[in-house]
């Protein structure tokens, strides 16, 4: 027993040195820190610690039961202590307000009968972590403003190709009810983008076939404008997608914009083709060009944000079409041989 209990005064020796060891270091190194005894009578500051918590000298007079009715930050101190005094083991806990961040430890001396409440300073790091989250916003609005920028570009080109249709063939009424349906379209992409904190999308169950079928007039427009054969190809399904969409149409049209602008300028027997399958509960559809397509080299960047091989792109059209589908629960890839044409593939869970 005689050894034992030697063995624990001399546990409880070391321990009491090693803590007098860190009091040194923390009075050398300038840290923050309040002495009270087990009365909880203020005993001993440092000017450091005035100067975190821009407490006042003469508040220090007061018991820190006194102070803890008058501010929270010692409220807060109080409750560590009094679980110190019971536990007699160290104590540690955050303390947040609007103007401070403080790291709080409250560490038993038991060779003075005192404890020492020591603070570690993070209101800089606070500081640091808005103005982070602040960059971060601002990165995301430039994202969304390119975005927005890209998106519209899809209903005006469908907008100016029905107008020059319809003064070609002096029937503005056959296209008037798809021209406004595009500046429809183009008011819900605006408002979409403008309530970004929404994240929820509006969804419901619909025909695929459907959302195709409804597209194919606007498509086929587009292709005789640029002189290229449309060639389209559905399979019938009565079963449903899951989908906005709003947004699966802005993928579809997206894809025949940049399939129509990789024919270039001296590009023949154009030809764009359009399917659907069916496919392990899943609906696909593929749109597949003869243009230039692209070396193995750019296929890599393409889906990367930014990434643009056009002069006037934002290169944030494909990263956009690609996430609208994998938010669906989706799949969507690109296939492509240099100076052969390119295969985009879209894939939507049936229901």
């Amino acid at each position: 027993m005689d050894t034992v209990y030697q063995s624990q005064i001399n546990y409880q020796t070391a321990n009491q040195e090693d803590l007098a060891e860190q009091l040194f270091l923390i009075e050398e190194l300038g840290i923050p820190y309040l002495k009270v005894d087990e009365e909880l009578h203020i005993q001993k500051w440092n000017h450091a610690f005035l100067e975190a918590t821009k407490i006042k000298e003469a508040d220090l007079t007061y018991t820190l039961d006194q102070l803890a009715e008058q501010q929270p930050f010692f409220a807060f101190c109080l409750d560590l202590l009094e679980e110190t005094i019971q536990t007699k083991k160290r104590q540690e806990d955050d303390y947040e307000d609007e103007e401070a961040n403080y790291r709080i430890r409250v560490a038993p001396f038991l060779a003075e009968e005192s404890l020492y409440i020591i603070l570690e300073d993070r209101s800089l790091q606070k500081q640091f972590e808005h103005l982070l989250t602040f960059h971060h916003q601002m990165e995301a609005v430039s994202h969304i403003a390119a975005g927005v920028a890209h998106e519209l570009r899809n209903p005006l080109s469908v907008i100016k190709g029905f107008l020059q249709l319809a003064k070609l063939t002096n029937e503005f009424e056959k296209y008037y009810d798809t021209i406004l349906s595009e500046l429809n379209r183009m008011n819900g992409i605006i408002e979409d983008f403008l309530s970004v904190s929404r994240k929820k999308i509006d969804r419901k169950r619909q025909s695929p076939v459907q959302i195709m079928e409804s597209l194919i007039e606007i498509i086929n427009a587009e292709c005789l404008l640029h002189d290229v054969e449309l060639n389209i190809e559905l399979t019938e399904t009565s079963r449903l997608v899951h989908v906005n969409e709003s947004m699966v149409k802005q993928v579809m049209l997206n894809l025949l914009r940049n399939s129509i602008e990789a024919y270039g300028e001296t590009n023949k027997n154009r030809t764009l083709l359009i399917g659907t399958r069916i496919e392990n509960e899943q609906y696909v559809v593929y749109v597949k060009d003869n243009g230039k397509g692209m070396p193995e080299s750019v296929l890599k960047q393409i889906g990367k944000p930014f990434f643009t091989t056009k002069e006037s792109g934002t290169g944030i059209g494909i990263p956009l079409c690609k996430k609208i589908i994998e938010d669906h629960g989706g799949s969507f890839r690109i296939e492509s041989t240099y100076n052969v044409g390119t295969t985009v593939t879209v894939t939507l869970p049936l229901h």
